[in-house]
């Protein structure tokens, strides 16, 4: 874990609130599919903590996030320029996503798919056999399909109004792939509670998000609690869970 002030190299808005953020990172070799960093991107006390964000990509010398604007802090974030510089975090995160195994299915909802894409890119160059499903409320929360288009893998695209792609979930999907898939998911809690329902007899990981101040396990503030009645913090003892590990 480094904490380090990192320049912004693009601050590119991708969609309607969502926007890709490239940050100077000297450490790329350390970050593997499933960390997370904390970023504060403002001086002062307000907002107070720092704000959490998967590690969508990494280059030899920099790192790619994903974010929506929905708040005061994602709303500063918004505003820096090429060259501004931002306190960084990371590597975050202590059970990471799992490579094992051929055949590997990706769900990902709305920019939750920014959890999975490092992974798809990891498992693409170990040439496993990958395959993502990326849905959305409607066409515009796709703010990632041009990342997909240009990553070389299959895929196919969902939204629950129909308006592009496939109406309805990417859980449909779950039905064309056999149980020998190993399924990892990212997205709302809707969709993974969902996701759970239907894991039976299938290895199923489940990154979850959570609001946090610290990102390392002191401020309990993003506990979920496992099967056996434990508290488990989200960023200390996860992101990545199996799905039958906790209770959503």
């Amino acid at each position: 874990m480094k904490d380090l002030v990192c320049k912004v190299i693009k601050n590119q808005k991708v969609g309607p609130y969502t926007y890709l953020m490239e940050l100077e990172f000297p450490y790329t070799e350390e970050l593997k599919p499933g960390h997370f960093l904390m970023i504060r991107a403002w001086d002062g006390l307000d907002p107070l903590s720092r704000r959490a964000f998967a590690v969508a990509d990494k280059r030899k010398d920099s790192v790619s996030i994903y974010y929506d604007v929905v708040g005061r802090g994602t709303g500063l974030m918004a505003k820096l320029k090429e060259g501004d510089s931002i306190r960084v975090l990371g590597p975050l995160g202590k059970k990471l996503f799992p490579m094992e195994g051929q055949k590997h299915l990706l769900l990902g909802g709305g920019i939750g798919l920014s959890g999975l894409s490092l992974l798809a890119m990891e498992l693409k160059n170990l040439g496993k056999d990958v395959f993502v499903c990326y849905g959305a409320r409607n066409s515009k929360g796709l703010s990632m399909k041009g990342w997909l288009e240009e990553s070389g893998l299959s895929y196919r695209i969902f939204t629950d109004d129909g308006s592009e792609g496939e109406k309805g979930s990417v859980l449909n999907a779950l039905k064309d792939f056999g149980k020998d898939w190993v399924v990892h998911a990212c997205g709302p809690m809707g969709m993974l509670k969902a996701l759970q329902r239907m894991s039976e007899g299938r290895k199923v990981y489940l990154s979850l998000e959570a609001p946090m101040a610290c990102g390392w396990g002191v401020c309990l503030g993003c506990v979920v609690r496992s099967k056996e009645g434990k508290f488990l913090r989200v960023c200390f003892d996860g992101p990545v869970f199996e799905a039958g590990e906790v209770m959503l």
